[in-house]
């Protein structure tokens, strides 16, 4: 291989990489952060709605501190996705649009990240992981009988002589600072694993076009990928990422895997040197498992989802249509290369052409009105009337609202026996039955039918929760001629 074609190949990517765009854009630090912000702890997609909203509080924010950044949440959205950093899925269960990092964008989030907390040497534990794959690997690729017996046979031996060293209680453990480098390791590589779905994502989505468009160039419907969708075959999950994800897929839901994940992740915590780990890795740690089960649902929601649109692409026929479409389009490109030989672009025709006027929205913006959803399927419950406790829907309403007519009542019997009274007066006599809710009320109702004094009172009440409380407040005087306050 030539070095021109490396560099051929590099500057291709410099070019059509997302992740190196993303890295060269002018506000890279600005969309790396917010991504980072927001894209963290297991969310990997989040309603436009939402997210324009988070970007646009982030966005005042970081305006009041300088930046220079004139344009809204959405508009910014908008700008990542033309780019290839933020992708566009509809979903049938939502009405609006939801938005996710693209590989790239994980790519380069992940690249940052290590620049931050870079590892600074060869750990024993990276060396272990690979030494475990490198055995395993040749063991089980291992076509003869002998050999893998005697593999298997060694491996037996090696762990007779762990277990007889545990039953004798010589057995050595990890010391705390190796144990934390090994979390360390199993987080950084479980950090890789949002970049590795969105890639899996990307490649069904490839896929998907790539079998659409081997459809639509097959001549007739004897085309080798009509034959396997018409036969039942499904391309998507028999392709080699199809393949490589269901594996795992199976293997992240197995319950006896899971429980055997659960149970380490929570032996793991509950060591003493996981008192060292800061409270974020000690969360993603925690929610590892949780993580990557949402996260290969999501996936293989989507490979499903495809799988199905592929297949009602070639049963119903749809094809067809499209099919004709291409034709005439590649008929009337033909013709345009052919008359560009005789007539220049800007040559004045003898024709007269009727512009049509068409509005273009997004698909996603529509929804077919399903009649079905006004039916009432479900049985009507019929419950027995009862007779309501008058006194049950005034306590009711005393949860939420203020009592005046008792709080008036308080204070019409203080006027009857005194020329003056103030809110003091009231609390003195009548305990405060709804707490600080009462003293807010004989203020509301000293303001509506009374006047303020000079000086001010010192008032105590005893709170709902019969916790005592004392407050200095304006002095009022309520009116005794006031109607209202009339016994």
């Amino acid at each position: 291989m030539s070095v021109v074609g490396d560099v051929y190949r590099i500057s291709a990517l410099r070019s059509d990489d997302a992740a190196w765009a993303l890295l060269r854009a002018k506000n890279a630090p600005v969309i790396l952060a917010l991504l980072g912000r927001h894209f963290s702890d297991g969310v990997r997609r989040l309603p436009a709605p939402e997210l324009f909203a988070l970007l646009d509080t982030d966005l005042e924010e970081l305006r009041d501190s300088g930046a220079d950044l004139p344009n809204t949440g959405q508009g910014y959205c908008a700008e990542w996705v033309r780019s290839g950093f933020l992708l566009r899925r509809s979903s049938a269960a939502a009405r609006e649009e939801s938005l996710e990092p693209t590989d790239g964008a994980f790519a380069a989030l992940d690249f940052v990240g290590s620049l931050r907390t870079p590892v600074t040497s060869v750990t024993e534990s990276r060396l272990s992981t690979l030494s475990t794959q490198l055995s395993a690997l040749a063991r089980d690729s291992d076509p003869d009988t002998e050999s893998r017996l005697a593999r298997l046979r060694a491996e037996r031996d090696a762990l007779d002589r762990r277990i007889a060293a545990v039953e004798s209680g010589d057995f050595p453990v990890l010391s705390g600072a190796r144990a934390l480098e090994r979390t360390r390791e199993i987080l950084a590589l479980a950090s890789e694993v949002p970049a590795d779905f969105a890639r899996v994502r990307t490649d069904f989505d490839e896929l998907n076009r790539s079998l659409r468009a081997r459809i639509l160039d097959d001549e007739n419907d004897r085309g080798d990928t009509l034959g396997d969708v018409f036969r039942g075959v499904d391309l998507i999950a028999e392709s080699d990422s199809g393949r490589s994800f269901a594996a795992f897929y199976d293997t992240i839901l197995d319950p006896a895997r899971s429980a055997e994940i659960d149970d380490a992740i929570t032996a793991v915590l509950d060591r003493p040197f996981a008192a060292e780990l800061d409270a974020d890795q000690r969360r993603k740690l925690r929610r590892l498992l949780t993580d990557m089960e949402v996260a290969a649902g999501e996936v293989h929601e989507i490979m499903t989802s495809l799988s199905r649109s592929l297949r009602h692409f070639v049963q119903s026929r749809a094809y067809e249509e499209h099919r004709r479409i291409q034709q005439l389009i590649r008929s009337a490109q033909q013709k345009a290369t052919a008359v560009a030989e005789v007539r220049r672009p800007f040559d004045v025709l003898d024709l007269d052409l009727v512009r049509v006027g068409m509005a273009i929205e997004s698909i996603t913006s529509l929804r077919m009105h399903n009649p079905a959803d006004d039916r009432v399927t479900d049985e009507v419950v019929v419950h027995e009337s009862g007779v309501a406790d008058l006194a049950d829907l005034r306590a009711l309403v005393r949860e939420s609202e203020i009592d005046f007519d008792e709080l008036t009542a308080d204070v019409a019997d203080i006027l009857a026996t005194k020329a003056q009274a103030t809110v003091g007066d009231v609390l003195a006599d009548h305990p405060a039955t709804q707490g600080l809710a009462s003293v807010v009320g004989l203020l509301v109702l000293a303001t509506r039918h009374g006047h303020r004094v000079d000086g001010t009172e010192h008032i105590t009440w005893t709170s709902v929760r019969g916790t005592p409380r004392s407050a200095v407040i304006a002095r009022h005087q309520y009116d005794p001629t006031a109607p209202e306050l009339q016994r």
